[in-house]
Order: C-alpha cells, then sequence, then structure tokens
C-alpha cells in the first residue's frame, strides 16, 4: 500500500514536473518570439534613423538657403502696405511713359485656389490710351520695376484714322491686367536652431547668391520709337505729305518730340510761379520763363519758316502741342499784373538782397540777383516813383562787378618799409611803390598802413590786408 501509494505520488509528481517544464518550455518560445518582434522593429528604426542621418546634411542645406534667400523674396513680393501702394506707382509709370490711365478697378479674388499658401495674387483691371511706343513704355516700367509684377492678358482696339489725320497722335484704347503677388508666410512649426549655422553658411555662400540672382526681376533698356512706324496705325493714313521733305522722317520725328518736350517744360515753369515764396523766388523763375519761351518760339518759328516738318503726325504735333500751346501761353503772360515790370516792392527786396550780398562777398550772386530783374527794368525806369530802385539797382551791379573784378587782382606783399618823416614804401608782386603810384590799370596805392593798404580802385577806396 505504501509502495503503490509512493508510485501514485511519484507518477503524479512527475506528472506535475512534466505540466510545469512544459508550461515553462511554452512561455520560453513566446518571449523569444516577442524578443525577435522587437529586434525586428529595433532594425526597422535604425534603418529610419538612418536615412533620417543621411538626408539631415542636405535638409540642412536647402534649410540655411530658403532662410537666406527669404528676404529677397521679401523685397520683390510686396506686403500688404505696398500693395497699397500699387495704385501710386501704376500712376508714376503713367506720367512717366505718357500713357492715359481711363479706367482703374481691382479684381475681385481668385475662388478657385481654396489652399492657403505663402502668395496671395492682387490683380488690377486697367483701360487706358496710348500709342505703341508708349505702351512698350508702360509695360517696360512695369516688367523692370522692383517688385515682381506681370501682365497675363491685354487687349488693343486701335486708333481710327480720323484721329491720327487730325492730331498726328495716334491714340489706341487698351485693356489690361496688371498681377502681383503678396508675400504672407502662414503660421508653422517655430524654427529649429541649426548647430554651427554661421560656419555652414560660409560654405553654402555661392549655393545663397546663385538662388538670390535667379530671383532677381530682370530688365532691359526699352530704347524707344527709333524711327519705326506705329504698327496698329491705319497703313492708309497719309503718313507723308505730297512734297518729301529734305530731311528723314526719324529726324522729323526727333525735332518735334524735342520741341513738344520743351513746351511741357516752359508750361511746367509758368505753373509753378504762383508757388513762390519770396519776390527773388518769383523774378529768378520769370526771368527763367521768358528766356526758355523766348528761345523755342525763335525755333518754333525757325521750323515752321523752313517747312521741313511734312511727315503728317509730326506736323499735326507741332501744331497741336507745340505752336498752339506756346502762343496761348504767350497771351497767358502778357495778361498778367506786373507786365510793366517789377512793382517798387519788388526792387526795394532785390536791393536789400544785393546789398546783403556784397557785404558777405558773394559778388556773383549779386550779380544774379539784378539779372533776375534787369530784363524789365526798362518799363520801371519809366515811371518816376520807381526810377530811383532802378538807378540804385544799376549801381549796385556796376560796383558788384567792380569789387569782384579787384578780389580777382593778384596783389602779393614782397616787402614794406616804414619810414619816420619819410613815404612808406612797399614791394607789390616784385614792384617797389610808394603812396600815389599806379599798380595797374585803374589801381592807385592810396595809403600804406601797418598790415593794411589802401587802394583806389574806379573811384572806390578798397582794403587790402596782410
Amino acid at each position: 500500500m505504501n509502495e503503490k501509494r509512493l508510485l501514485t505520488w511519484l507518477v503524479g509528481g512527475g506528472a506535475l514536473a512534466a505540466i510545469g517544464i512544459g508550461a515553462l518550455v511554452y512561455f520560453e518560445y513566446g518571449a523569444i518570439d516577442e524578443s525577435r518582434a522587437a529586434v525586428a522593429d529595433l532594425k526597422v528604426g535604425i534603418g529610419a534613423s538612418r536615412k533620417i542621418l543621411t538626408g539631415t546634411g542636405a535638409l540642412e542645406r536647402e534649410v540655411i538657403v530658403l532662410r537666406e534667400t527669404d528676404e529677397v523674396i521679401k523685397e520683390i513680393l510686396p506686403d500688404e502696405q505696398d500693395v497699397n501702394n500699387l495704385v501710386r506707382d501704376l500712376s508714376h509709370f503713367q506720367e512717366e511713359a505718357g500713357i492715359k490711365i481711363t479706367g482703374l478697378k481691382k479684381k475681385g479674388p481668385d475662388n478657385a485656389r481654396k489652399e492657403k499658401t505663402d502668395f496671395d495674387k492682387v490683380g488690377y483691371q486697367l483701360n487706358l490710351e496710348a500709342d505703341s511706343f508708349q505702351l512698350l513704355s508702360f509695360l517696360d516700367k512695369v516688367e523692370s520695376h522692383s517688385r515682381f509684377m506681370r501682365v497675363p492678358d491685354f487687349k488693343l482696339n486701335a486708333a481710327p484714322r480720323r484721329q491720327v489725320e487730325d492730331t498726328g497722335v495716334p491714340r489706341h484704347k487698351v485693356s489690361l491686367d496688371v498681377e502681383t503677388y503678396v508675400y504672407k508666410p502662414q503660421n508653422g512649426p517655430a524654427p529649429v536652431k541649426i548647430d554651427g549655422y554661421a560656419r555652414k553658411r560660409e560654405l553654402l555662400l555661392g549655393e545663397i547668391n546663385r538662388r538670390r540672382q535667379a530671383l532677381q526681376v530682370s530688365s532691359y533698356i526699352y530704347r524707344g520709337q527709333r524711327g519705326r512706324r506705329d504698327p496698329w496705325v491705319d497703313p492708309r493714313v497719309p503718313l507723308q505729305s505730297e512734297q518729301e521733305s529734305p530731311i528723314p522722317v526719324e529726324e522729323q520725328i526727333r525735332i518735334v518730340d524735342e520741341l513738344v518736350l520743351r513746351t511741357q517744360q516752359v508750361q511746367a515753369l509758368w505753373e509753378r510761379l504762383p508757388q513762390c515764396v519770396s519776390i527773388i523766388e518769383e523774378m529768378t523763375l520769370r526771368a527763367q520763363l521768358e528766356e526758355s519761351l523766348a528761345k523755342l518760339e525763335e525755333d518754333v518759328r525757325l521750323v515752321k519758316t523752313e517747312g521741313n516738318i511734312r511727315y503728317v503726325p509730326s506736323a499735326r504735333r507741332l501744331d497741336n502741342e507745340v505752336d498752339v500751346p506756346v502762343k496761348e501761353l504767350r497771351v497767358a503772360i502778357s495778361s498778367t499784373p506786373g507786365q510793366d515790370g517789377p512793382s517798387k516792392e519788388s526792387l526795394v527786396e532785390v536791393i536789400e538782397t544785393m546789398k546783403g550780398n556784397l557785404v558777405r562777398g558773394e559778388f556773383k550772386e549779386a550779380q544774379y540777383a539784378f539779372d533776375t530783374v534787369e530784363s524789365r527794368l526798362g518799363k520801371a525806369e519809366a515811371d518816376p516813383l520807381r526810377e530811383p530802385f532802378v538807378a540804385q539797382l544799376r549801381q549796385l551791379d556796376i560796383t558788384a562787378k567792380d569789387l569782384e573784378d579787384f578780389s580777382k587782382l593778384s596783389i602779393k606783399v614782397d616787402a614794406i618799409v616804414y619810414g619816420e618823416g619819410r613815404p612808406s614804401v612797399i614791394v607789390i608782386n616784385g614792384k617797389t611803390l610808394a603812396e600815389g603810384d599806379q599798380l595797374g590799370k585803374d589801381l592807385i596805392i592810396r595809403s600804406i598802413k601797418p598790415g593794411v593798404i589802401e587802394f583806389l580802385f574806379r573811384g572806390m577806396v578798397l582794403e587790402r590786408r596782410f
């Protein structure tokens, strides 16, 4: 019984031991599988990390280049404030190119683009009138502007034949779109610090400069019409009169263009007159206006007398933009008050100005102040109330010229001898002279004093200190 029980216990214990060992082996195999899976995951992570490490250098280089070119992008693409100035820029382009903007409308946002980017498109639609070369000049200014702008589309209706025949200038009706982009970076992750940024940046300067140059707006010099015919002008318009001119069409265009420009400059001087803040400024500007207008009138008369402007558009421009405006300007000037010469108040102010110039030794400036009114003194001189002031002005001008001549004289004192009871002697420019001797034309030594010589020069007593 005891043996049987013992055997039972042995068999049971062995079975339990076998089960325990089997369970232990099973769990060990499971742990091995988990370890193998962990090893596999680790290998995958190591591979991914190796790829990241391999690409980190290239990514860092690209980030550095982008950071360094970001300022260039900001300069090329406007911000919100710059976009508000776009209309002002277009207005300046209008004046410089000579076009006429008849309509300006901001275009709505592009609804087709729903995704948010760092760049928002802003567009305007312009309606304008211009000839072909003015339009090209306007487009050149848009293209070469420091801010990026583009003209994606435009339409042109050519000027009618009658307009060219009447005015000599074709005014095509043009509708065009002008677009730019606003640079508004989106809120992204905070910038990551790159170790050794300055050193790495130095190594990438070549690539940074290349990217910057690629971003710069390229431009060229637009050279204008250069003798070409407007391609949209009706070819049936008579481009030349029946009689051939001895000078080529290109030269006729150049002559008239120059006269038109000078006419505009003279008109600008006339428009500035009311803005003068002092009599001297007004007199100076009026003298400049009279001189420029007189020369322009003479050149216009000469051109029309020669009769060489026979290219019909240029002949029309000569009449409409030069001859008529010049005559109207002359009538306007003649009808303004003060054409009987400067007023008493004006003369007094010029006198005070010249006196101040002489006291300060500004002899040239005094003569210049006199020149501003000289051409109109004749009428003022006929007025008994103003004649004394005119005489005083003329005398001040003579004095200014004499003083300037005296200041230019070369007077070098080499030696001086003072004698007791005897006249002093001085050596000037290598000549030994005494009081009363003549040094040169109109120049006499009046007195010799310590450190000062008095001269008589054209009726004036003048000093030279040494």
